[in-house]
């Protein structure tokens, strides 16, 4: 190794600093191409041809090729093993082991040098102290100097796979503390690791990690900024009304089980509205695939109360599952879940949750690897989630629109049901139609209601319509349909009454009756009609007092309160009653009469 005077630190000239990168200065020569590309982002390679002086870069630890180094590197398992082999170079092993880390498993996984074909042969060891150095390392995660293998009785087994005197075993650890693999060196001859080699190997290690820290994280990010494009497209199209909730729920399953690697999935929806102590949900589960077809999508309405299954767990403690191995968990005793007939080795259950609790739950179960779920697959199944949270919460809510709109159909059904007059009304008003007559006065601004009979107000309403339509003719029964309607739905008020009325609508018959030609034949009949509605149901308060005391009616209409509410019941018997043929023209114009017409309210 070249002298440590070559070594310029950026940010301090403290002698620990400059001891740990001297171990950093590799002679070319002894570098082949693979050893460059490992060794790169740790160190300067000495250029040849070059005074020292003019060498003004120097040879130091260059953090910032570390960023290429994460970025260019897709492969940790084959990075990593490179790096041992070019650490087994410059500290002159004879030989280096490599063991990844399973946590899920709690073992230590011998890598081959095939790193495309891991699971071919693979050897494993338990993590736990003593019997063999690597796995006491995985456990402790600090570094173990082995002076001489075959006497230290802290590991019977040795290094178990050869007859080493020396070994070096060096955790790769990452920021977060998980340990991700061991580095194994040894010798077979005596030599003993000096404090410079295990400097260097210290450093590597630690590089190692943030590498592997940092490229999990960025593929996760990718992962995650992915799944939130994909599921975002898909949200809008739902609520756009473009999609079904059937539709939408199969195709973003689709997606995260394509982005996770699983193979089943499973959706509830729990039934808030079952009066019971049973937790009623309804199943959405996507079938078997193929390579051609896929079975139709199940919906069925299912028990999670009862189902000792997963997901029936998480329906009634509210609690996230990643059960890796459901054979070995007392809680489930089935290894086929009865409600979706799947074999069950490990899922990933979470629950969707609002402020009242669990609303519903979703189910991947058995990744296509045979392998359990991982922390990282927890990170991306967290983001589908959120995602799920929205959509129940929609489909709620359009439950509950289908049915109060189905609700609001029942009670139209109702009040058209009490409003229709009884039939010996309708043929007393159509028999005394006529043979009632008109009082003298009655085509005088001076007359009122009080002045005759209240009996007779239909009759005499009857005859206002009959003589400002004289040139129209109308079916008759419709009429006294929609009169006897009208003025049976006034309520008994001091002033907005059936009589109030009757005397607005006289006095706009008068004012018809004495302009013949200013209003054609759609405006007189809005403005007669409007005349007899225009304070239909009316409460007996004014706007501002609904407003105040938060009547029903003012959360439904801001402004124009009972304008627009006598608008809408006015609206609706002409409708039941087809007094009118031009009838969408004619409520058009009613719509701005009735709202215009009584400003006092």
């Amino acid at each position: 190794m070249q002298p440590a005077k070559h070594v310029r630190s950026n940010k301090s000239r403290l002698d620990t600093i400059n001891q740990t990168q001297s171990h950093f200065l590799v002679p070319s020569e002894k570098l082949d191409k693979v050893t460059r590309r490992v060794i790169a982002p740790y160190a300067q390679i000495e250029r040849k041809g070059l005074k020292e002086e003019d060498d003004k870069a120097g040879m130091y630890l260059d953090m910032n090729r570390f960023n290429v180094f994460l970025e260019d590197t897709v492969d940790l398992e084959s990075l990593l093993y490179e790096t041992a082999m070019v650490l087994k170079t410059v500290t002159d092993s004879t030989g280096v082991f490599v063991y990844i880390v399973d946590k899920l498993k709690n073992e230590i996984v011998l890598m081959h040098p095939d790193t495309e074909n891991p699971d071919r042969h693979e050897v494993n060891m338990t993590i736990r102290e003593g019997k063999t150095a690597a796995a006491h390392v995985a456990y402790t995660k600090e570094f173990l100097l082995l002076e001489d293998v075959q006497r230290d009785r802290r590991f019977s087994d040795g290094l178990r796979w050869i007859d080493a005197k020396v070994a070096l075993c060096m955790p790769v650890v990452k920021p977060d503390g998980d340990c991700y693999a061991v580095l194994e060196l040894y010798r077979t001859n005596s030599k003993i690791y000096d404090d410079n080699v295990v400097y260097t190997v210290v450093s590597v290690a630690c590089w190692a990690g943030a590498a592997v820290h940092q490229a999990q994280a960025r593929v996760t990010l990718q992962k995650t900024a992915h799944l939130n494009a994909e599921l975002r497209a898909l949200l809008q199209n739902y609520f756009c009304d473009l999609a079904s909730i059937d539709t939408m729920l199969t195709d973003m399953l689709t997606v995260v089980k394509s982005f996770i690697g699983a193979m089943r999935s499973s959706f509830y929806i729990v039934d808030k509205d079952h009066i019971s102590d049973q937790i009623q949900a309804d199943m959405w589960d996507d079938g078997w695939s193929s390579e051609k077809t896929t079975m139709p999508k199940k919906k069925l309405k299912v028990n999670l109360s009862l189902e000792q299954t997963p997901a029936g767990y998480v329906a009634r403690t509210g609690e996230s599952l990643n059960v890796r191995d459901a054979y070995k968990d007392p809680r489930f005793a089935k290894e086929i879940d009865p409600t979706t007939g799947t074999v069950v080795r490990s899922c990933l259950v979470s629950p969707i949750m609002d402020k009242t609790g669990v609303i519903g739950v979703v189910q991947l179960t058995n990744k296509t690897t045979a392998q359990p779920f991982d922390v990282d697959d927890e990170k991306v199944f967290d983001v589908f989630v959120s995602y799920c949270s929205l959509i129940v919460h929609f489909y709620n809510m359009q439950q509950k629109k289908i049915f109060h709109e189905n609700l609001n159909r029942v009670f139209c059904e109702l009040m058209s049901l009490h409003i229709k007059p009884c039939h010996h009304d309708m043929d007393e008003l159509l028999e005394s139609s006529t043979v009632v007559m008109a009082p003298n006065n009655f085509r005088s601004f001076d007359y009122h209601i009080s002045e005759g009979s209240r009996d007779d107000m239909p009759s005499l309403v009857w005859i206002m319509f009959s003589e400002t339509f004289t040139n129209r003719n109308f079916d008759k029964m419709a009429m006294a349909d929609f009169l006897l309607s009208v003025l049976c739905s006034y309520r008994e008020n001091p002033y907005h009454n059936a009589e109030h009325a009757f005397c607005f609508t006289h006095t706009m018959y008068l004012i018809l009756l004495n302009n013949p030609g200013y209003f054609d034949f759609v405006e007189t009949v809005s403005l007669m009609l409007a005349g007899l509605c225009h304070d239909v149901d009316h409460p007996g308060f004014n706007n501002n007092f609904l407003t105040l005391c938060k009547h029903p009616l003012a959360s439904m209409y801001r402004t124009s309160t009972l304008e627009n509410h006598h608008y809408f019941l006015a609206k609706k018997m002409i409708e039941v009653s087809s007094i009118t043929l031009q009838r969408d023209r004619n409520l058009r114009t009613l719509t701005a009469f009735c709202i215009n017409l009584d400003p006092s309210t």
